[in-house]
């Protein structure tokens, strides 16, 4: 009888890890559709490494040719930067290296959500102060 039971909680705590398990990995795969969808047409792309270095803030790095899939054409690299970026909460991509790796960076007054819409100052985890001098 002990040994039921123990099996029933051990059975009903797996299936609770496997649907939460679930969950999360449809709304990874709902964010990273809404930012192919609709996100990566809020991202602007650009060469000109003085409008963005040292007036936005760093978000990552993309190279395509990293992508774990391997499966990015080198037509698809303008794309394939605004996805990632907005999906990073990135607005600008700066691109270099003769258009194969891309910079993301925030210029705009808030990270965006894989949607292209702003992102609320409470979604963010919390900041740390910065040092008094």
């Amino acid at each position: 009888m002990q040994t039921n039971r123990l099996g029933l909680a051990s059975c009903l705590t797996l299936a609770v890890a496997v649907c939460l398990g679930c969950a999360q990995t449809q709304a990874a795969q709902q964010a990273h559709t809404d930012a192919q969808t609709k996100g990566k047409y809020k991202v602007r792309l650009t060469t000109d490494a003085e409008s963005v270095v040292g007036s936005c803030k760093f978000v990552a790095m993309i190279e395509p040719q990293q992508d774990p899939l391997g499966m990015v054409q080198e037509s698809q690299y303008p794309d394939y930067f605004r996805t990632e970026a907005v999906y990073k909460g990135a607005d600008t991509v700066l691109v270099r290296g003769n258009g194969k790796i891309g910079e993301a960076y925030i210029c705009g007054p808030s990270p965006l959500n894989p949607d292209g819409t702003p992102r609320n100052q409470y979604d963010q985890p919390p900041q740390a102060p910065p040092p008094q001098p």
